[in-house]
């Protein structure tokens, strides 16, 4: 946005931003100011009723008559104004009016005054033109055109009552010329200082709006790879090991049959087109049942229930995951016309769990439940579910299990091991509820 300023008058040149500079610098630095100093000023100005009566006695009542009966109620519609909805409006004309209240009634005070109630009146009005950028946040136009107002009064009254001699006359008017020019220079100044401090707050919101933005897309990108306790610790604990103990968790492994030998014929893009169909859907499926995501290899999916927030119905979910697993990859296989299925191994018991590198941060699982729920999946059969007996134990009343015996696992020796097949009814457990749906 052009920030360039008017050379004279101190204004933006771009409308829109010195409207924005107009509003802003009202309510900072004119509203709660020239309330103040507008209100003592009134009360100051009246106050000196009593100055009057002790410089000219003799013309006390007409003094006090432009004070009361002309400057009183300009004042007070001045003071009015400025607690209205119509001060940011009209603050420079109400202010312009304002002071031209005080000069003419102090010119026309010194108009009738004595020589020495003469020059004490006109300094009040030169002393007036001086303060209108400071008390009254004048402009750089509204002071110029008090100074020549101002001026005109003066010369008025002083050919029609007062006649001055003319070295008086002069010097009265070059006093009126050069101070209310520093007025006028004064409020050049303020307004280039009021807009320089603007647009450095504009920058400063603005860096500020980056910052935030670009910590919420950290943040954004930081949930994406971590569970949200995680990445929250990992901010809070910069510098610290982030590990944990679980007794009892549920570890799933799946793996995609058939997926390797069709994308060989595949483009890559479409490769990675299908693949990330199948696991975004999983992803929905884990945040929907409260499962976490651990990782994906190649065309392998890894998830966990209960962990980093422990949850007693961590077998049942990750069971119902791997039901809609199943039932959703028959339904992509009949989509694409091709044979296409997922195996899947689940096993129930004892993990660790934390945050490992230092560049590209992963939230992992380690121990013997990982490793047994891994060979429960690689010894597995396509379209099936094969769970260990402490799964089994934990989930059997609510699923249809049927026993596939014992088998020789691996590193684990003879194990026995059960085929999930679907859920028993009624099913009314919130976690199943959660789960149903067509998976996106």
């Amino acid at each position: 946005m052009d920030a360039r300023t008017h050379r004279i008058f101190a204004t933006f040149v771009n409308r829109a931003l010195e409207k924005q500079f107009r509003a802003d610098y009202f309510e900072r630095g004119i509203k709660g100011f020239t309330r103040f100093s507008m209100t003592l000023s009134a009360a100051a100005f009246l106050a000196y009723g009593l100055h009057d009566a002790l410089v000219i006695p003799t013309m006390r009542n007409f003094a006090w008559t432009l004070r009361y009966g002309v400057f009183g109620p300009v004042a007070a519609l001045a003071v009015a104004l400025m607690y209205s909805k119509y001060y940011e409006q009209w603050h420079q004309p109400a202010m312009l009016v304002f002071g031209m209240a005080c000069n003419v009634v102090v010119i026309a005070i010194a108009a009738v005054a004595p020589t020495h109630g003469y020059f004490i009146y006109c300094s009040f009005a030169i002393l007036f033109v001086t303060l209108g950028p400071l008390v009254a946040k004048m402009n750089v136009f509204t002071q110029a055109l008090y100074t020549l107002l101002t001026l005109f009064v003066y010369v008025l009254f002083d050919l029609v009552l007062v006649h001055a001699p003319a070295m008086v006359r002069i010097s009265m008017v070059l006093t009126i010329v050069v101070l209310g020019g520093i007025g006028t220079l004064v409020a050049h100044q303020l307004e280039l200082q009021a807009r320089e401090a603007f647009l450095q707050r504009r920058t400063i919101y603005e860096q500020m709006d980056q910052l935030d933005f670009e910590k919420e897309r950290s943040d954004a990108l930081l949930l994406n790879i971590l569970p949200a306790k995680i990445a929250e610790r990992l901010k809070r604990e910069q510098g610290r090991t982030i590990a944990d103990g679980f007794p009892q968790v549920t570890v799933l492994f799946s793996d995609i049959v058939g997926f390797t030998k069709m994308s060989e014929r595949l483009s890559p893009a479409e490769v990675v087109r299908r693949l990330n169909a199948i696991f975004s859907t999983f992803d929905d499926l884990a945040d929907r049942l409260g499962l976490e995501k651990i990782k994906t290899i190649g065309d392998a999916y890894m998830v966990a229930g209960g962990l980093p927030t422990s949850k007693d119905d961590h077998a049942h979910a990750a069971s119902e995951m791997a039901l809609e697993m199943c039932r959703y990859m028959e339904e992509f296989s009949r989509e694409l016309g091709e044979p296409i299925q997922v195996r899947i191994g689940m096993h129930t018991g004892p993990v660790v769990a934390g945050v490992i590198g230092k560049k590209k941060f992963i939230y992992d699982v380690w121990g013997d439940t990982v490793n047994t729920a891994s060979r429960m999946e690689s010894h597995g059969v396509e379209g099936a579910i094969q769970v260990t007996e402490a799964t089994y134990e934990r989930i059997k009343d609510h699923y249809e299990l049927e026993e596939r015996g014992q088998i020789d696992v691996k590193g684990k020796g003879p194990m026995r091991t059960y085929w999930l097949r679907g859920r028993r009814a009624p099913m009314t457990t919130p976690w199943l509820r959660s789960s149903r749906g067509k998976p996106n």
